[in-house]
């Protein structure tokens, strides 16, 4: 018997999740290119990175809504929130900020990647974006 064949994620959220790397990617382009805007761009980098950290636990706790799945479910959801906010009281240490964040979005894949709730074809996804944006975290020690 073979295996059912999982339908692939609607082509606008497909578009939607990736297009979400171009805040990221913008902010480390303009410092390389422009090294007078760092910090700000280092500022908004960090800021975007703590909200789209927090949107992942908002998305488990929908998923886990439509799943009926239990409170605990629910409490680890708000994982990623606190460590965004964590990060954005860092303010004037943005590369420990860097660094909670980071810890974050490659945690936070790691669970993702073992829920069952998820469908394989948005793990491939979260694996890809989130390559790139732990990519990125990792390119403001080289601008």
């Amino acid at each position: 018997m073979s295996a059912p064949i999982e339908a692939p994620l609607p082509r606008g959220l497909r578009l939607l999740g990736w297009s979400g790397l171009l805040p990221f990617a913008a902010p480390v382009a303009a410092a390389a290119v422009l090294p007078e805007w760092r910090q700000g761009a280092l500022s908004v980098f960090i800021a975007y990175a703590a909200v789209i950290l927090s949107f992942l636990g908002g998305a488990r706790w929908g998923r886990g809504l439509g799943a009926g799945l239990p409170a605990s479910r629910y409490a680890e959801a708000v994982l990623p929130s606190l460590l965004g906010f964590t990060a954005l009281l860092l303010v004037h240490h943005p590369h420990a900020a860097l660094v909670v964040l980071a810890v974050g979005f490659a945690g936070w894949l790691l669970l993702d990647l073992r829920d069952p709730l998820w469908s394989r074809a948005y793990k491939r996804m979260r694996l890809g974006i989130s390559a790139v944006v732990l990519a990125l975290h990792a390119a403001w020690w080289m601008v």
